[in-house]
C-alpha cells in the first residue's frame, strides 16, 4: 500500500511542534530555576550579615558581611561607644588612634572614633545617601560661607597672525550655604552591649548613619523650604520657586496628563530635550521605584519587543532613553496634580551639600536609664542647596516632569 504522504506530513509537523514546545518549557524551567537560585543567594547573604555579624556574641574573624570594613573595625566601634559610657579615660587613651574628628566637646561625649572609622563613616554616608553620592559636597570655613560657581566659561577667539587676543572673563555669582546641625538619636539595649561588641558597633554604625543619608536624600530631592526640610529648599522645591506659573518655568516639562496612566514616553523624551547638552554626559535619572515600574516599564512593554533594547537596557542597570536610573525612596510613587515625579541631570552641576562638621558619635547611659538601655547620638552640620533648576529663560543642568493640574 502505498505511503499517505499528507499524513506523513502531519505527523511530521505535529512532532515539530511538540518539540517547539518542549524545548519552550525548558527555556521557561531554566529561567526559573536562575531566579530561585538568585533569591536563594540573597537569602543566604542576609543570613550571613545579620547571623554572624549583628547577633552573635563571638569574636571570631572570618565571614563578616556587615556594615564594617570588617569585624574587626565593628568590635573596635563597638569598644569605643562602651568605654564612653562608663567614662573610662583609660580605656580610652590606650586607643592610641583615637583622634578627634569635627568641633570640640564635652569632655564624656567628645571622645570621637579613629581616624579610619571616622572616614569609614563618611564613605557610607555616600554610599547610602543618593544625594550625597552624586551632587558636589564642599567644605564650608565657617558657620555661613558663599561659594562660587561658574555661569560664563572663557570665550576662545582665533586672531590673526600677530594680531592681539581678545580678553575674557569667568562669570561667576555665589551661592549662600548655612550649616544647620542634624542630629539623631537611637537606644540600645545595655545586654547587647556587654554581650556583643561587634553587634554594637553594627547597629550603631547602620543606625545613625542610614538615618542621617535618608534625611539628606529628603531634603536634597523634595525638600520645599519647610519646617519638616529644616528650611532647606532641594530640587522641586527650588524647581516649584522658579515661578509661581508652571508654564513659565523652562526646566519643568508638563505631563499629557496629572494620571500616571495619561503620561507618554513622548514627555520622557521632552524633559530629555529640555535638558541642556553640557550637562548630559553625567546626568541620571531620578525616581521612585514603584513609578519606575509601574509607569516608565509598561511604556516601554508597549513600544514593542524591538525597542525595549533601546528604552530599557538590560546591558547594565537600569536605563530610559539612554540615561541611568537611580531609585529615590522619598519621590512620589501614587498620582497626584501638579507632582513633579521624575528628576533629570546632573546633580554635581546643580547641587551642593556644604559640609561644615562630619559625623559625629557620643553616648550616654542616663538618658534611657530607667529603662537600663544606651543612648547613641549621631550629629553633623550642614546646609543643602540645589541652585541648578533654571529660570524663566533657560533651563539648568537639573530639569523634571511634572503632572498637569487637571
Amino acid at each position: 500500500m502505498p505511503p499517505n504522504f499528507a499524513t506523513v506530513e502531519k505527523v511530521s509537523e505535529g512532532f515539530k511542534a511538540a518539540k517547539g514546545r518542549i524545548d519552550g518549557l525548558e527555556s521557561e524551567t531554566q529561567l526559573g530555576f536562575d531566579e530561585m537560585r538568585k533569591e536563594v543567594g540573597v537569602i543566604l547573604r542576609q543570613l550571613r550579615a545579620y547571623g554572624q555579624s549583628v547577633l552573635t556574641a563571638s569574636d571570631r574573624s572570618g565571614g563578616y558581611e556587615g556594615f564594617w570594613p570588617s569585624d574587626v573595625e565593628a568590635k573596635q566601634f563597638g569598644r569605643i561607644v562602651f568605654a564612653l559610657a562608663k567614662g573610662d579615660k583609660d580605656a580610652l587613651s590606650e586607643m592610641s588612634e583615637a583622634k578627634a574628628m569635627g568641633t570640640t566637646t564635652n569632655p564624656l561625649g567628645g571622645y570621637l572614633i579613629p581616624t579610619e572609622l571616622a572616614s569609614w563613616i563618611i564613605q557610607k554616608l555616600g554610599v547610602y545617601g543618593k544625594f550625597r553620592r552624586n551632587s558636589q559636597v564642599v567644605q564650608l570655613g565657617a558657620g555661613k560661607q558663599n561659594v562660587p560657581r561658574v555661569t560664563t566659561d572663557l570665550t576662545i577667539y582665533c586672531p590673526g597672525e600677530g594680531g592681539e587676543i581678545t580678553k575674557s572673563d569667568v562669570k561667576v555669582d555665589m551661592v549662600g550655604l548655612t550649616a544647620k546641625k542634624f542630629c539623631c538619636l537611637t537606644a540600645i539595649n545595655s545586654e547587647l552591649e556587654e554581650d556583643s561588641l561587634i553587634g554594637l558597633g553594627e547597629i550603631v554604625g547602620q543606625s545613625v548613619v542610614r538615618s542621617m543619608a535618608k534625611k539628606e536624600d529628603e531634603i536634597g530631592f523634595v525638600g520645599d523650604g519647610t519646617a519638616p526640610y529644616f528650611g532647606m529648599r532641594g530640587i522641586v522645591g527650588s524647581l516649584l520657586a522658579v515661578d509661581a506659573v508652571i508654564a513659565n518655568i523652562v526646566g519643568l516639562v508638563v505631563a499629557s496628563g496629572n494620571a500616571y496612566s495619561e503620561i507618554t514616553l513622548g514627555d520622557f523624551r521632552k524633559v530629555v530635550g529640555t535638558l541642556p547638552s553640557d550637562a548630559d554626559d553625567e546626568a541620571k535619572w531620578y525616581m521612585h521605584k514603584k513609578f519606575y515600574y509601574e509607569v516608565v516599564y509598561p511604556l516601554a512593554e508597549t513600544a514593542g519587543v524591538a525597542n525595549i533594547f533601546e528604552i530599557l537596557s538590560p546591558v547594565k542597570g537600569r536605563f530610559l532613553l539612554g540615561y541611568p536610573v537611580e531609585f529615590i525612596q522619598c519621590m512620589p510613587h501614587t498620582e497626584g496634580n501638579s507632582q513633579i515625579c521624575a528628576i533629570l541631570g546632573d546633580l554635581k552641576l546643580g547641587a551642593f551639600i556644604g559640609e561644615r562638621r562630619a559625623m559625629e558619635i557620643a553616648r550616654s547611659d542616663e538618658v534611657y536609664f530607667g529603662n537600663d538601655q544606651v543612648a547613641i547620638r549621631g550629629t553633623e552640620r550642614i546646609d543643602i542647596n540645589a541652585y541648578g533648576v533654571g529660570d524663566t529663560t533657560d533651563a539648568g543642568p537639573i530639569v523634571a516632569m511634572i503632572t498637569a493640574a487637571t
